[in-house]
C-alpha cells in the first residue's frame, strides 16, 4: 500500500479541535442553564410548605380549576378508612396446632419412659424438638413429673391451645394471644405444673387468618368512587395565604394556578445537574472524537447541528417536566433520536438517545419509569427507520416509539398494588400521541435543518433526484454521454448500496451529479467523443489539467445551484486521491531521458472518500467507465475488470477512510459484477470455454484498451496485462 502522509493542514486540525472544545462548553453550559433555571414563567413569591408565610399573598387573576391535592388527601382518608382484610380458615389451622401438641407429647412420652438414658441425655432429646423451645429447668421438669401431674398438663396444654386457636388470630396479634394462653392456665395446677403449663402453651399458638390484599384494594377502591372533583375557585385579589400562617400543599397548588410560585434555587441541585450534563458531553465528545474525527469534513457545521438539537429538546424537555401530570409523557425523545440516526449514524443516535434518556430521568426527578419509557420509544423508532428516504418510514419508526412507550407504561404500572386503568389508559393514549408528533416533529425538524445548516434531507433529495432538474437538463443538453454516464453509475451504485444498508437514496443522488464539472468542456470526456479525441493534440501535462478541472468546476455548479453539502462530497470525492494515469504514462514516455515527471500534477486533488456512499459512488464510476470502455462479454473478464479496479484502490489507500468494512467491499464487489452480468449478457459457459477470453475476445479487449474513450484514471498497460 503506498505510503501517504497526513493531507490535513495543521491549522484544520486546531480548527477541529477548537470546534469540539466549543461544543462541549456550549453544551454543558447550555443543559445546566436550561435544566436548573425557569426561564419561561416568571415568579413573585417564595414559600416553602410547611414553614410559615413572611407576607400575604394575593391572587393576580382569577382561577377555578381542579385540585389533585384536595382529590389525593381525600382519596388517601377514604382508603385509610377501610380496614385491612384477612382471610383462612382458622379451623384447619387450630386443629394442625392440637395435633401438633399431641404428637410433640407422644414424643415426650416416649423419652420419659425410656429407662436406659440418663437425665442429661433426656433433657437434650427434649430440647432438640423442631419449633418448640425448651429451658433447662422445663425440660428438669416434665421429666420428674408423676404419670398423674404429667398428665394433668398434657390436658391443660391441648386445653388451652384447642380453646385459643379457635379464635381468628392475625400475625399482629400472636404476642397478645400468648400472653393470654398463660393466663388460661388452670388455678389448680401445681407451681411447677402452671409453669411447665405457662411456658409451652404459648408455644403453639400461630396466626390463624392472613392479611388479604385484593379484598382491601377492592374495599379501598370502592370507597374512592365517587370522590371528587374538587373545584376550587380562586377570585381576583382573593388572600391565598395569610402572613403568619403555615404554608400547605394546597397553598403551594394555588400558588402554582395563579402563577405566583417562585422554587427556590439550590445551588447544590445546580451542581448536580452541572455534573450530570458535563457527563453526559464528555461521553458524546469522547464517542465523536473516536468516531467521527476523521470521517467528518465539516466538523463545525455537524457539531452546530448538534449543538441545536441538543438544546432545543432539552429545552423541551424543561417544558414537559414543568408542565401537568401527563406532559412529561408527551417529550418527544423519538423525534431527536430519527434526526440524529439519519444526519449521523445509528450508533451515534443510540448513544445519545440512551444518554438523553437518563438525563431526562434523572431531572424527573430520579424517575426510572419516564428514563426508561423515553429510552425505549427512542431506542425503537432507531431500529425500525430502515429505509430513512421515505417519508411514510419515519410514520412507521413513530408508530414503533409509541408501541415502546406503551410497553415501558405497562411494566411500571401493572405492578402496582392498585392499578388505576383509566389513568394508565390515558396515558398509553399520550404515548400514541407522543409516537405520532415525533414523527411530525422529525419531518418538520429535517426541513428546518436543511434550510440552516444545509443539512440533507429526504425531502431535498426526492427534488434532486428528478430528472427535470435544472442541473441535471443543462448536463443532458451540453454533455449527453456524461449524462447517461452518471445515471449508469447511479444504477450501478444504488444496487451495491443497497448491499451494505448504505443511504442508497444519498448515493443515487450524488451519482447524478457527481461528473456535473464534465458539462464545462464535454468534448475532452471519452464519453462526450464523436470520433475526434482533442486530447491527441495537447500535451499530457495539458490534458491531465482539464480532466483534473471537472471537480474543481463540479463544485462551482453546486455552489451555484445551492446543493446540499453531502451531495458536494461526491463531486468532490468521487476520484479520491488518483492520477490521471493515462497522460501520466503518456508524459513519462514522452519524458527526455533523466527528466522526472511530477505525478502530483497528474493526481486528483482529493480527498479521499470520507463515507461510504462516496466510496461506493467512487468504486462505481471507475467500473462503469472502464467496463464501457472494454465491454467484457464473459463472466471471468467482469470478474477480473471489477476485482483489479477495487484491489487498485484498496492497494492505493483511497477507501482507508470510507468506513468500508472488508465484508462492505466483499459485498460490493459481488454486486457489481452481478450488475455488470446483465448489463453485458454475459453467454452461458460450455465446456472448453474455461479460459478468461478466446483469442478473438482478447484481441477485442486489447484494442478496446488501445482507445482513446478509455478513461483517463485507467492505466492502459496493466489493465490490459490483466484483462489478458
Amino acid at each position: 500500500m503506498t505510503a501517504q502522509t497526513d493531507e490535513r493542514p495543521g491549522w484544520r486540525k486546531a480548527l477541529q479541535s477548537s470546534w469540539l472544545w466549543i461544543f462541549a462548553v456550549v453544551v454543558t453550559l447550555g443543559l445546566t442553564i436550561i435544566f436548573s433555571f425557569n426561564l419561561v414563567t416568571a415568579s413573585d413569591v417564595q414559600v416553602t410548605v410547611g414553614q410559615p408565610a413572611s407576607e400575604d399573598i394575593f391572587s393576580p387573576r382569577s382561577v377555578t380549576y381542579e385540585s389533585d391535592v384536595l382529590l389525593a388527601s381525600e382519596r388517601a382518608n377514604a382508603r385509610a378508612a377501610v380496614p385491612e382484610q384477612y382471610s383462612g380458615d382458622g379451623s384447619d389451622i387450630g386443629r394442625s396446632q392440637l395435633n401438633l401438641v399431641t404428637s410433640v407429647f407422644a414424643f415426650v412420652d416416649a423419652v420419659r419412659a425410656d429407662s436406659l438414658a440418663t437425665k442429661e441425655t433426656k433433657l437434650s432429646y427434649l430440647q432438640a424438638i423442631n419449633n418448640l423451645t425448651v429451658q433447662e429447668q422445663i425440660g428438669l421438669s416434665l421429666l420428674d413429673l408423676s404419670s398423674a401431674d404429667y398428665d394433668v398438663v398434657k390436658r391443660e396444654i391441648s386445653r388451652i391451645v384447642g380453646d385459643l386457636m379457635r379464635q381468628d388470630i392475625r400475625e399482629d396479634q400472636v404476642r397478645e394471644y400468648q400472653i393470654i394462653a398463660r393466663r388460661e392456665a388452670s388455678l389448680e395446677l401445681t407451681p411447677v405444673q402452671e409453669s411447665v403449663v405457662t411456658n409451652i402453651a404459648p408455644q403453639f399458638i400461630v396466626p390463624t387468618v392472613f392479611p388479604d390484599p385484593d379484598a382491601t384494594a377492592a374495599l379501598r377502591e370502592a370507597a374512592v368512587e365517587g370522590i371528587g372533583p374538587f373545584v376550587i375557585t380562586i377570585a381576583d385579589n382573593e388572600r391565598i395565604v395569610r402572613q403568619g400562617d403555615p404554608v400547605t400543599d394546597l397553598d403551594i397548588e394555588k400558588l402554582t394556578r395563579v402563577g405566583l410560585l417562585q422554587r427556590q434555587l439550590d445551588w447544590r441541585d445546580v451542581g448536580a445537574i452541572f455534573v450530570a450534563s458535563l457527563l453526559s458531553v464528555v461521553l458524546v465528545t469522547m464517542y465523536w472524537h473516536q468516531f467521527f474525527w476523521d470521517r467528518v469534513r465539516d466538523n463545525g457545521r455537524y457539531l452546530t447541528v448538534l449543538t441545536s438539537l441538543l438544546l432545543v429538546f432539552a429545552a423541551i424537555a424543561k417544558l414537559m417536566l414543568t408542565g401537568g401530570s401527563f406532559f412529561p409523557y408527551l417529550f418527544p425523545m423519538a423525534a431527536l433520536s430519527m434526526l440524529l440516526s439519519v444526519i449521523y449514524d445509528v450508533r451515534f443516535s443510540l448513544t445519545v438517545t440512551i444518554i438523553m434518556a437518563a438525563l431526562y430521568g434523572f431531572l424527573a426527578p430520579n424517575s426510572l419509569e419516564l428514563a426508561a419509557y423515553t429510552a425505549v420509544g427512542g431506542l425503537l423508532a432507531i431500529l425500525t427507520l430502515q429505509d430513512a428516504q421515505r417519508i411514510n418510514a419515519f410514520f412507521r419508526a413513530g408508530l414503533a416509539a409509541a408501541i415502546g412507550y406503551c410497553a415501558a407504561i405497562l411494566i411500571f404500572r401493572l405492578n402496582q398494588d392498585m392499578i388505576d386503568v383509566i389513568d394508565m389508559l390515558e396515558l398509553m393514549g399520550y404515548a400514541v400521541v407522543n409516537g405520532v408528533l415525533s414523527s411530525a416533529l422529525t419531518l418538520v425538524g429535517f426541513f428546518i435543518l436543511g434550510s440552516l445548516f444545509g443539512i440533507t434531507t429526504t425531502l431535498q433529495l426526492q427534488e434532486l433526484a428528478r430528472l427535470d432538474h435544472p442541473l441535471l437538463q443543462e448536463l443532458l443538453r451540453r454533455a449527453p454521454g456524461t449524462y447517461h454516464h452518471s445515471i449508469m453509475v447511479a444504477n450501478l451504485a444504488e444496487q451495491a448500496a443497497e448491499q451494505i444498508k448504505a443511504n442508497s437514496a444519498l448515493i443515487r443522488v450524488g451519482a447524478f451529479y457527481h461528473d456535473i464539472g464534465k458539462m464545462n468542456r464535454p468534448p475532452f470526456y471519452s464519453e462526450n467523443q464523436e470520433g475526434v479525441n482533442p486530447h491527441d493534440a495537447l500535451d499530457p501535462q495539458t490534458s491531465a489539467r482539464i480532466i483534473l478541472s471537472h471537480v474543481s468546476d463540479g463544485l462551482e455548479l453546486a455552489k451555484r445551484y445551492k446543493l446540499p453539502y453531502r451531495i458536494q462530497q461526491f463531486i468532490a470525492e468521487h476520484h479520491g486521491r488518483r492520477l490521471v494515469k493515462g497522460f501520466y504514462f503518456k508524459a513519462k514516455e514522452q519524458a527526455a531521458e533523466g527528466e522526472t515527471v511530477d505525478p502530483d500534477k497528474f493526481r486528483y486533488s482529493g480527498p479521499r472518500p470520507h463515507t461510504r456512499e462516496t466510496a461506493v459512488v467512487m468504486l462505481a464510476d471507475v467500473i462503469e467507465s472502464t467496463s464501457r470502455a472494454l465491454q467484457p462479454n464473459s463472466e471471468k473478464a467482469i470478474e477480473k475488470l471489477v476485482n483489479s479496479l477495487i484491489d487498485e484502490d484498496l492497494t492505493e489507500g483511497q477507501l482507508d477512510e470510507s468506513g468500508l468494512t472488508l465484508g462492505d467491499i466483499r459485498k460490493i464487489r459481488e454486486s457489481f459484477i452481478k450488475t455488470l452480468k446483465g448489463r453485458f449478457h454475459v453467454r452461458v459457459k460450455y465446456p472448453g470455454n474455461d479460459e478468461l477470453l478466446s483469442p478473438a475476445e482478447q484481441a477485442a479487449t486489447q484494442t478496446a484498451v488501445a482507445q482513446p474513450n478509455l478513461p483517463a484514471d485507467v492505466a492502459p498497460v496493466p489493465l490490459k496485462e490483466e484483462m489478458s
